[in-house]
């Protein structure tokens, strides 16, 4: 049994300077908020790592957001790195699919204590303390934007040290939610019998195994409501023979999302009441990107949208406790039945059938165009995965409420 103790923090997913491309439309104080946020999350972990006094700071992937790391994103890393150092707190840095060895990269030299993984094969670095050698920490860079490889084989234990930690950028074989990169299994990873695994790549906090200690810190920052809550990164301690960890909060600004029930709403003042009552439900304190679903209205979607300008218009991007609503969703107003009308032989019935037979190749074939265009593609990023399909249920749900409206209407 280890008798030694040792604390360090456990992130990844730092997405430095992400340029949210898709909020362009978004008023400049707003966009340059959420521009910022990626930097004062990482502030956020730094000071993290001095508070807790810990002796090292781990980052498994994706520091940066593109493979052309901006001059003003390496300069902030270094002078955050640079505390640390003044503290003696050692950093361990390992590339992901968004970081990766070959992307463009511009000469800025970290300090003396940053430790970073500078190939695709597994290596591994000693951290010292006291005279000491007290851990072995292993990992590895991608190379390239994938690694389809199996990792883990390549993780042994190399004699020496108290503690053996892994860090390792990639998702579980069984994933349907992500790219899986650097496929691997829980059989696996205990099977190498390293004390902790640190894990990155999926950006939603989870906790695989806690016997050995298999985390997933997720991202430090959301980055859309799709990446809703707290996020941050995991303090880790083992002494007197166990493991603790606990999840320190780091997000500069939260996305989250509520629900306004019971609709009965006649009148513009009932649908300004509605929406002020859905922010009151969110907790006050820090910025807050929020998504109001509407259960039950029945009014006009334009109605809607009109009040949340006019409500958003009165944020203070100056203060710390702005809440902009940023979508609604309209639920529960439908009045037809979907297998109903796919079944049909008219135009609606045709359109749904094709719309259910899509695949992501074919939308991006069609959008392609777009992500390709000389001035358009500097405002949009290429959408895959989830987004796809979330896109296109959002389609069909405007092209139904649309088509079967105006033949309401023409049947009058």
């Amino acid at each position: 049994m280890v008798e030694s103790s040792i604390r360090f923090i456990h992130s990844a997913d730092l997405h430095i300077d992400s340029l949210f491309k898709t909020k362009g439309h978004f008023p400049e104080k707003l966009l340059d908020r959420l521009r910022k946020s990626t930097f004062e999350a990482f502030d956020r972990l730094i000071d993290a790592c001095i508070d807790n006094n810990v002796d090292f700071l781990l980052i498994t992937g994706d520091l940066y957001n593109e493979e052309i790391r901006s001059i003003k994103a390496q300069v902030h890393l270094r002078r955050g790195f640079e505390r640390l150092y003044e503290k003696d707190i050692q950093v361990y840095i390992s590339y992901g699919n968004h970081d990766y060895i070959e992307g463009q990269t511009l000469p800025i030299e970290m300090p003396d204590n940053v430790h970073i993984f500078k190939s695709d094969n597994v290596e591994h670095f000693p951290f010292e303390k006291d005279g000491k050698v007290l851990a072995h920490i292993y990992g590895f860079s991608y190379e390239t934007r994938e690694v389809r490889d199996r990792k883990v084989p390549f993780f042994t234990k190399k004699e020496g040290a108290d503690y053996h930690i892994g860090m390792l950028h990639g998702s579980l074989d069984t994933n349907t939610d992500h790219d899986v990169y650097a496929p691997f299994s829980l059989q696996e990873l205990k099977g190498k019998e390293m004390d902790y695994w640190a894990l990155g790549h999926i950006h939603k906090r989870s906790i695989l195994s806690a016997d050995p200690p298999i985390l997933y810190p997720g991202n430090i920052q959301g980055r859309s409501r799709k990446e809703a809550g707290e996020k941050g990164c995991y303090l880790v301690e083992h002494n007197s023979g166990e493991w603790n960890f606990q999840f320190v909060p780091l997000q500069s600004i939260t996305y989250d999302s509520t629900t306004v029930e019971d609709l009965e709403i006649t009148s513009f003042e009932e649908l300004e009441k509605g929406l002020k009552k859905a922010k009151e439900k969110v907790a006050a304190g820090s910025p807050v990107m929020l998504t109001i679903t509407m259960m039950g209205y029945a009014g006009s979607t334009e109605d809607i949208q009109e009040w949340v300008e006019v409500i958003n218009e009165n944020e203070d991007f100056d203060s710390d406790d702005w809440i902009w609503i940023e979508e609604i969703k309209v639920e529960g107003r439908t009045t037809w039945d979907e297998e109903d009308l796919m079944k049909g032989s008219h135009f609606t019935g045709e359109l749904l059938r094709t719309i259910s037979n899509l695949n992501e190749e074919e939308v991006e074939q069609w959008l392609s165009p777009l992500f390709s265009h000389r001035k358009v593609s500097k405002y949009i990023h290429p959408i895959k995965n989830e987004e796809t399909t979330d896109m296109i249920e959002q389609a069909k749900s405007l092209l139904l409420e649309r088509m079967i409206n105006h033949e309401r209407r023409g049947a009058m």
